[in-house]
């Protein structure tokens, strides 16, 4: 025990190092604005925050190296940065990929940024003088979306930073990591690990202690483009950091708490949220008791092969949202089909599928979307020997995050996207598809005929009531020749079967029908379909143990979202979900090593928990 105690500040120590040589590299790329003589561009808007100063001399450098880049968007970064906002601009932004990845967060300095008018009309943004740095937060994060590969971060001298204000750190840095809270308490990590570590060895303590002190100086001090204007005190800075962070926590929740008390207006950000859930809470509330009416009459037959040969396979309930009702899985025992029975109707679609990636948990399901881009990358890069895409159709698009990620790899290549929510007229306006389609695929497949030499499906066909009426309608939409890519989980994975209803793959009942791989080859191939990729194991997808322990979680003491019923999400539960994710660190850390040990005996073979199929129209 006392070696594995002596082990930790070594680790602090070592980590520290290792971080402060990744903030020096990430700071020391960042691209500084040479003065210019020119004129500012008319077409550039300069949006400050409150408190900065933005002299004329900067305004022109910062026009002049969003000319010369051809950037829509540039986070300004003031030179006199002080050391902790510096240090937060280089834990967010990795200076290396930031530009060319399209699906990088928005993130800066959120001090000044300046846009291209063209731009601030289509978000719709209204200029004006003295932003609040968190509405910058917002505004970052829409520019990064809208212009994935046209915005940029540069340092500007003569761009004079705000007044350091600890208070206002703070709620920058809550909004800034909203769909991550967990990097709010990073910084605690290293005085926590030190203080366990000195009970076995104070000299590692006062090492960690003292590395921590001066990191600033080895991330700031040198061939750094920025000089805060706080370098030479940054320890004592950093001393009281923690401390002023508590204190303004505490201090800004009791100031809200008093100004609601006192009727007066709250952040109007957190007051669109509240409001936000009020409805949300008002709409669910309303249609409690129809929840039983939501699914269709339980079927004897597997609506795949017809046979009425049925097994039942699972019994869960929504774990993944934690929405009303249980559900049955059935099997056939002819042709291994397994499906929701019984199915939900369209209302019922409608129920289980809202707030899930749009609506109340729309921010959320964008950060959860944007780290799916590895596996974007490899389905786009599934067609490289075998055709060059001249028009691609997604079909379930909804944002359009594949696609987005997709025109990397295809820059030539037209885009269309499809999905039966209005997420797709997003997508339009964002540039990330040239077109946009509301509704199933067998509903525009007459209207789209001929129009897209490849099709794709990841994670749609599942979902749908009638999966074989929607490989008719993409078989009628594909030209000869054409090609149409499939992903599904794999429900004879190792892994459904080890988690039983906690393997990640069911999400039950948005996803109503399993499809073996055998069976969805030979559909296509009566179809006229002829399968030229199958992909098990490049398509795995990681994390089933880790996945399996945050439903566990989340079923024994859900989220207080809208939803949940109240005796579901009260103070107890609340509690109890607290304790259970502080006892549940060390099993976390385990069930991530343990995916990552299993993950080559699971690629190998048909062992995947997803698959991948990509077939060809003949003709």
């Amino acid at each position: 025990m006392r070696t594995v105690l002596l082990l930790v500040p070594v680790l602090v120590c070592v980590g520290l190092v290792a971080n402060g040589v990744r903030l020096r590299g990430r700071l020391r790329r960042l691209d500084t604005a040479v003065a210019s003589g020119r004129p500012v561009d008319p077409a550039h808007v300069f949006l400050v925050a409150e408190g900065v100063r933005l002299s004329e001399a900067a305004c022109r450098a910062a026009s002049n190296h969003a000319r010369r880049e051809r950037l829509l968007a540039l986070d300004l970064i003031p030179g006199d940065l002080t050391v902790e906002r510096a240090l937060d601009v280089a834990r967010m932004v990795d200076t290396r990929t930031y530009r060319a990845d399209r699906t990088a967060a928005g993130r800066g300095a959120f001090q000044a940024i300046l846009v291209h008018r063209v731009l601030l009309d289509r978000i719709g943004i209204t200029p004006r003088e003295d932003f609040d740095p968190v509405e910058l937060v917002d505004i970052t994060a829409q520019l990064k979306r809208y212009a994935p590969d046209a915005t940029d971060l540069v340092v500007v001298h003569g761009l004079q930073a705000a007044r350091d204000d600890a208070a206002m750190r703070v709620r920058v840095q809550q909004r800034a990591y909203a769909c991550t809270p967990a990097s709010l308490y990073m910084p605690f990590a290293p005085h926590i690990g030190t203080a366990i570590g000195s009970q076995v060895s104070q000299n590692l303590a006062y090492v960690a202690m003292l590395l921590f002190w001066f990191q600033p100086f080895f991330v700031c001090a040198g061939k750094v483009p920025l000089a805060p204007r706080d370098l030479i005190r940054s320890p004592i800075v950093r001393i009281l950091g923690i401390v002023l962070f508590v204190i303004h926590s505490v201090r800004a929740g009791r100031r809200a708490a008093e100004a609601k008390a006192a009727g007066l207006p709250a952040d109007p950000v957190k007051e669109d949220r509240r409001r936000h859930r009020e409805e949300t809470t008002a709409w669910y509330v309303a249609r409690a008791r129809r929840v039983g009416r939501l699914r269709e009459a339980t079927s004897t037959e597997c609506p795949w092969c017809g046979s009425g040969h049925l097994a039942v396979r699972l019994r869960s309930v929504d774990l993944t949202m934690g929405k009303p009702g249980s559900f049955r899985l059935d099997a056939c025992r002819r042709c291994g089909h397994i499906f929701l029975n019984p199915a939900l109707t369209p209302d019922g679609q409608d129920y289980y599928e809202r707030d899930w990636r749009d609506g109340f948990a729309i921010e959320a399901a964008e950060h959860s979307r944007m780290r799916e881009a590895p596996a974007d990358r490899a389905r786009a890069e599934l067609l490289r020997p075998h055709v060059t895409p001249r028009a691609w159709l997604d079909v379930g698009a909804g944002f359009g995050h594949f696609c987005n990620v997709a025109r990397r790899h295809w820059p030539m290549t037209t885009f269309g996207a499809l999905d039966v929510t209005d997420a797709i007229d997003e997508a339009c306006a964002r540039g990330w598809v040239e077109a946009a389609y509301q509704g199933e695929l067998v509903q525009v497949a007459d209207s789209i005929a001929g129009r897209y030499d490849v099709i794709s499906m990841f994670g749609y066909l599942e979902r749908t009531r009638y999966p074989s009426e929607e490989l008719d309608g993409a078989v009628k939409a594909l030209p000869p020749g054409g090609h149409l890519m499939l992903e599904l989980p794999n429900p004879s994975c190792p892994a459904a079967r080890w988690m039983g209803r906690y393997w990640a793959g069911w999400d039950v009942p948005r996803r109503q029908h399993y499809i073996p791989v055998d069976n969805l080859l030979a559909a296509l191939e009566d179809r006229g379909m002829r399968p030229i990729v199958v992909q098990f194991g490049p398509a795995q997808r990681p994390g089933d143990v880790t996945r399996a322990l945050r439903l566990l979680i989340a079923n024994l003491a859900p989220k207080p979202e809208p939803w949940v019923h109240a005796s579901r999400a009260g103070i107890g539960r609340r509690v109890l979900r607290a304790v259970l994710l502080l006892a549940a660190v060390v099993p976390f850390g385990l069930a991530w090593g343990l995916d990552r040990l299993t993950r080559p005996a699971l690629a190998r073979g048909r062992r995947s928990n997803t698959y991948r199929v990509l077939a060809r129209k003949e003709g």
